[in-house]
């Protein structure tokens, strides 16, 4: 099968898949199927926002595989965690009150954007390996930032949201940020995307082409970062990292080239979120879950897409 036809084959595979799990969603719960459409005025938003953090998650991840760093998204987001609540604790300690202030936000970015280009430095230097990199990484956040929670004074509900995101309550103007991150880092990943490929799959290639290999793999990072932290604050770091993962690595599994891996990838980023949404909906799971259960189920079905292109290309030859 040629990589034209395999791309027009997985998306066909995939849409159908798609559209038999909303199918089976609605025969098994035809009530809150119904209910769930003729709300769409109060999921819109949430729904909205998934779907670009989806779209946003699943092309950074096709990156992170490539790279082989498969838990660096987990690490940036501790890192971002720990960076969060250290704002909410200096806040507490010189009384300054955070509450709806972006500046906890834009702290968390900062010290995960720091963990992410130490990390970068230090992978190119060769000096450790990446494994033991991110395990430090993420373990050293993760203790600090159980340390500072003890000692934060301001409402954990709000700090959980930061952390843990909020896939149900985001406003008109989180979906803006949502959709301003997600355009900016898709125009850069356009633009610059040989480099970020070449640094990605091959950083020999551009040292002999006398590209600064180092420069593109730290704003690789950045953008990795930028991403990561602004997906936090709608979805949380597991289901966020299920994105980063789940689409590529379906996507790559499979790919004739990396623009069938990217737009595959993609595909899935985008159907995955709302319908984590739809079947949280119908069977009062939580979102964060239920994006996770619907993940795996799209990676169950892709060990048989290949059988079923296999079978289709060989009726074709006959």
């Amino acid at each position: 099968m040629s990589t034209g036809k395999t791309i027009y084959f997985r998306f066909i595979f995939y849409s159908l898949i798609t559209a038999g799990l909303i199918f089976a969603g609605y025969r098994l719960r035809p009530e809150e199927t119904f209910s769930f459409f003729e709300s769409w005025g109060l999921w819109r938003e949430p729904i909205l926002a998934g779907l670009l953090c989806g779209l946003l998650a699943s092309g950074l991840g096709v990156y992170v595989l490539l790279n082989r760093i498969v838990f660096i998204s987990l690490g940036i987001a501790q890192g971002a965690s720990f960076g969060i609540f250290l704002s909410f604790f200096i806040a507490g300690a010189l009384g300054i009150s955070l509450h709806d202030s972006p500046v906890s936000l834009l702290t968390g970015l900062g010290v995960a954007l720091l963990a992410a280009l130490l990390f970068a430095w230090l992978r190119r230097a060769r000096r450790i390996p990446d494994e033991s990199l991110i395990g430090f990484l993420y373990v050293a956040a993760s203790g600090l930032t159980i340390l500072l929670a003890d000692r934060v004074a301001e409402g954990h509900h709000g700090v959980d949201d930061l952390l843990f995101g909020n896939a149900v309550a985001v406003t008109a103007f989180d979906l803006k940020v949502i959709a301003g991150v997600t355009a900016l880092l898709f125009a850069a990943h356009f633009f610059f995307r040989r480099e970020f490929l070449y640094t990605s799959a091959d950083p020999e290639f551009m040292r002999v082409k006398g590209v600064p290999a180092k420069l593109w793999t730290m704003l690789l990072y950045f953008t990795l970062t930028l991403g990561i932290t602004f997906n936090l604050k709608t979805l949380g770091g597991l289901p966020v990292f299920a994105l980063m993962v789940v689409p590529p690595l379906i996507s790559l599994k499979g790919a004739h080239g990396m623009r069938e891996a990217f737009a595959v990838s993609v595909l899935l980023g985008a159907v995955i979120p709302p319908l984590g949404y739809y079947f949280s909906f119908i069977y009062a799971f939580p979102t964060g879950a239920s994006l996770i259960a619907v993940a795996c189920i799209y990676t169950l079905f892709s060990f048989a897409e290949g059988r079923v292109g296999s079978r289709i290309a060989a009726r074709g030859r006959a």
